[in-house]
């Protein structure tokens, strides 16, 4: 009598396979995140290089404490999008976070990582969320500080980070993934990358702000 294989058994063994890629898929994440974060911290240690450079290149200086210099002079590139970076990176491609979920179509623009610190562009651009529709001089919105003026910050905060990139708490702290907000970010002092959360530079701030 020649065996067949019934559409129960048929169902039991998808059943099984199904269980196994689900444990193995929980199991794995872990690692996969670790894996996009190592990615992750490569590409801002690149683009920190690429400051240097462009620092060296425009004459920058170091910041100093209780002297207020203009983002210029610390050889920040003057504007958001940092084009004014791409001769000094292999591709754009490291602008964008391996986790980061917001743009991922977007292949080649910046969508992983935010630049925080102000520049002619804040001052002379349109926003229709404030009164005028007009930043004042040297007025942004900085991610931990709302909309405040960046000389103090660099008078104050030498090591403020620069660019933040946010995208990897979301798989840490899916529930409070907003108030958590572990973030890696390279740092203004050195173009170092280091992890933080916001509230260890929030005790740095005024408490008027």
């Amino acid at each position: 009598m020649r065996s067949a294989l019934t559409l129960i058994e048929l169902v039991v063994v998808c059943a099984i396979i199904a269980v196994l890629v689900g444990i193995v898929w929980v199991l794995m994440a872990p690692s996969r995140e670790k894996a996009r974060q190592a990615v992750c911290i490569s590409n801002l240690t690149q683009i920190g290089h690429a400051f240097r450079m462009y620092r060296d290149d425009w004459d920058g200086v170091e910041p100093q404490k209780g002297v207020q210099l203009e983002y210029w002079e610390l050889g920040l590139p003057p504007d958001k999008g940092i084009p004014s970076l791409d001769k000094y990176l292999k591709s754009r491609d490291v602008w964008i976070c391996p986790s980061s979920v917001l743009k991922p179509w977007m292949k080649g623009e910046p969508s992983g990582y935010y630049t925080n610190y102000c520049s002619h562009a804040d001052a002379e651009g349109y926003d229709p969320y404030l009164p005028g529709g007009r930043f004042k001089y040297d007025e942004c919105y900085l991610i931990m500080a709302g909309v405040k003026s960046f000389k103090w910050v660099v008078s104050y905060i030498p090591d403020w980070p620069i660019v933040i990139c946010e995208s990897h708490h979301y798989f840490y702290f899916p529930r409070d993934e907003f108030k958590d907000r572990f973030c890696i970010g390279v740092t203004l002092n050195d173009f170092t990358v280091r992890k933080f959360h916001y509230s260890d530079y929030a005790f740095k701030l005024p408490r008027d702000w």
